[in-house]
């Protein structure tokens, strides 16, 4: 690997967009795979809210993240906010060098809207089941992701 201290480092958010039992995918247009949407957290933004956008912004669709909470209450300076179904650091080599990306990923449901393609975030989108997520031109992790987040977001339906 890399020195770290040349290794860009950002902390990203993405959201596993899940319906009828498929995983909402996108092309990225930059590295040429498929993966789920999400992003770069910006400045004054947690990253459940860079979620929320990101889908938004490359996909057209409204969301909602699901999932568990270890405690949940809401007070006037203090509420807890749903929990990543997965944090990964991963290394993601782009053009200009590898960057490290701290990814907090969430489940989600659509609330609204039909997907859309972006052309200035992606070249293709589509759904996909947990077999064609197998022999998707993927990263390994994100494949893995992706299986268990079908996986998981099975048992919160069964458990709801």
């Amino acid at each position: 690997m890399e020195d770290k201290k040349a290794v860009r480092r950002c902390i990203t958010a993405s959201a596993v967009v899940i319906d009828k039992g498929k995983v909402l995918l996108i092309k990225h247009k930059k590295l040429g795979v498929w993966i789920p949407p999400g992003g770069h957290v910006e400045q004054n933004e947690f990253p459940s809210e860079a979620a929320i956008r990101e889908v938004r912004e490359e996909t057209g669709l409204e969301i909602k993240l699901i999932g568990k909470q270890n405690v949940e209450f809401s007070f006037e300076d203090a509420h807890t906010e749903v929990l990543p179904f997965a944090i990964v650091y991963e290394e993601v080599p782009y053009a200009t060098g590898m960057h490290i990306h701290f990814d907090n990923i969430y489940l989600a449901k659509v609330v609204n809207g039909t997907p859309l393609l972006n052309k200035n975030e992606s070249t293709d989108i589509g759904w996909f089941s947990e077999q064609e997520i197998k022999s998707l031109n993927t990263f390994p992790n994100i494949e893995a992701s992706m299986i268990s987040a079908l996986h998981e977001a099975k048992r919160i339906a069964d458990d709801a």
